[in-house]
This record gives C-alpha cells, sequence and structure tokens, in this order.
C-alpha cells in the first residue's frame, strides 16, 4: 500500500515538475511582473555613414572592434542596392544586422514587398518606417502620422508571413499636440496593434520634442521595444515642434553628446528600460563634432562602467 502512495505522490511531482518546466519555456524571458529583462545593445550604422560611403569593410571592422555584435541598417544604396554582398560584408565582419530603418515613406506607400525582401536577405528580425519627411520644407501632420501607422497595420501580414517585426521610429514630430490633450502619436497608436506594430523610441528626439523620456516610455510601456541612445548637450532648447523646414542634419553637431555627459538621464532611462522590458539600446551619434567611434566607444565604457544592462 505504501508503496502504491509513494509511487503516486512521485507521479505527481513529476507532473507538477513538467507543467512547471513547460509554462517557463513559453516565456522564457519574463521575470514576476511579466517583462522582460533582456536587454542587447547595438550601433545604428547612420552613425557611420560617412565612413561607409568611402570604405565599407574596414568601417564594419572598426564597429566590431568597438565590442559592437550588432547592427540596426538604414537604406543607403550602398546597403539596400546589393543586400546580398552587404550581407557578406557584415559575416566578413562578425557582425548582424538585427534590423533595418526604411527611410523613404515613398517607398512604402508603393512597394512595401521590396522593403521586406531585402530585410530577409540582410538577415533583419525588425523593418519598419523611420522618417516621415519627403523634403526639408514638409511639416508633418496629423494625416501623415495616421498614413505611416496605416502602411505598416497593412503590411503586417506580409512581414509577419516573412517572419519579420515591423517597427516605427519615433522622431518627436508625432508628438504635436491635438485640441484634446493628446497627441499626433496617440491616434498612430490607436490605429496600430502592438502584436503587428512594436515602437523603437529615440530618446534624444522624444527629448527633443518637449517630453520626458521615461515618463514617455511608461505611456506606451506595451509597445516600446527599441531605443535611439545617445545624449543632448546642455545647450539644446527643447519644444514642441512639427518637423517644418528642419532635418537632423542641419543641426549643429556641438548638439549631440556621448552618455555620460548632456542633460538626459541615461540611468532612468535605463531601469525604466528594464521594468517595461526594453530589448535593444542602440548607439547612435546623428552627427558628432569629433571622432565619432572614439563617441559611441565613450558611450559604451559608460554603460559598462555604470553597469546599466546589468
Amino acid at each position: 500500500m505504501n508503496s502504491q502512495v509513494n509511487s503516486g505522490l512521485i507521479l505527481k511531482t513529476a507532473i507538477l515538475i513538467l507543467l512547471t518546466f513547460m509554462i517557463a519555456c513559453t516565456n522564457p524571458t519574463k521575470h514576476a511582473a511579466g517583462v522582460s529583462t533582456e536587454g542587447k545593445l547595438a550601433a545604428q550604422l547612420w552613425t557611420f555613414r560617412y565612413h561607409l560611403e568611402k570604405d565599407v569593410p574596414g568601417t564594419l571592422k572598426r564597429i566590431k572592434n568597438l565590442g559592437i555584435n550588432y547592427v540596426e541598417g538604414f537604406d543607403a544604396s550602398y546597403i539596400v542596392g546589393n543586400p546580398d554582398e552587404f550581407k557578406s560584408q557584415l559575416d566578413a565582419a562578425g557582425l548582424k544586422m538585427f534590423a533595418l530603418h526604411w527611410n523613404n515613406l515613398n517607398d512604402w506607400r508603393k512597394n512595401p514587398t521590396v522593403i521586406i525582401e531585402t530585410a530577409k536577405k540582410l538577415g533583419a528580425h525588425y523593418t519598419g518606417i523611420a522618417w516621415l519627411k519627403v523634403s526639408k520644407a514638409d511639416t508633418v501632420t496629423l494625416d501623415v502620422v495616421n498614413e505611416a501607422a496605416d502602411i505598416l497595420t497593412k503590411a503586417c501580414p506580409q512581414a509577419q508571413a516573412a517572419g519579420l517585426q515591423l517597427y516605427y521610429h519615433i522622431h518627436g514630430y508625432e508628438l504635436q499636440p491635438t485640441a484634446d490633450q493628446k497627441t499626433f502619436f496617440d491616434s498612430f497608436i490607436k490605429r496600430i496593434n502592438y502584436n503587428c506594430v512594436r515602437l523603437e523610441a529615440d530618446i534624444f528626439w522624444v527629448t527633443y520634442a518637449g517630453q520626458d523620456p521615461v515618463s514617455f516610455m511608461e505611456r506606451y510601456r506595451d509597445g516600446v521595444e527599441l531605443l535611439h541612445i545617445k545624449n543632448m548637450a546642455d545647450h539644446v532648447s527643447t519644444g514642441i515642434f512639427n518637423g517644418a523646414d528642419f532635418m537632423p542634419a542641419d543641426m549643429p553637431a556641438e548638439n549631440w553628446v556621448p552618455l555620460g555627459k548632456g542633460k538626459i538621464d541615461y540611468k532612468s532611462v535605463f531601469q525604466k528600460g528594464k521594468e517595461i522590458g526594453v530589448k535593444w539600446y542602440i548607439l547612435e551619434m546623428d552627427k558628432y563634432n569629433g571622432d565619432v567611434f572614439a563617441a559611441v566607444d565613450s558611450s559604451i565604457a559608460y554603460i559598462h562602467n555604470e553597469k546599466l544592462l546589468q
């Protein structure tokens, strides 16, 4: 009789252990609060665009030597013009392109299939819209912001069938207020599904638009999965802006500084990132008044020294 009881207890214990294991495996990166605690560091190739224009293999090797393993691409001709070749160059450097920005909105309007196929060839998991202006003179309107949401939503089934995750990069002009005390971006959010479209918050540009980045991350915590990280010099003025007569390249190079300098509190940003489950922290310098490789290296050192990803 005791043998039967013991056998029954052993069987129940084994079943309980198996069920616990199965539940854990269905959500391996979640902690008790249901949020991912993992975060990876990457670099946006836009940072090194002037070097890439002259020497792709050499520049990729220098990026790798910074201790970077993952990069985010963009729709430069030397990247997307021959994606198979660029993928080979990435492989040779020991780098993986995990995501691809596609800045040309007209390309999204015309044929997202080309974008999705190119992202696949490059080995990316993410691709999405990263810029809404067609010309420097454009004002970013509510209609354009809504259109971007609709383009991504429409392309979602095709992207998912290809094994890709769509995302949207926030540049700050989406944060113009509306009459109901919300923003253009709130309208964008209503038109998407987070299962279809994830959010990439550029901490510099969210701050430039007059928003507190940590509060922004909290407000859209269910969608924010990626961050662009670089700091803002203390002298830079912030506030609501609509993108009219504006391109980032026109701004003084002195506006950008590495992490550990400037006005944005990145300790709080990383802490909130851990809390909400940010997966990717992407180093970027839109411009820099000095050696951009040294600037990125300085940011990496700050992250490690402050144990921001631990």
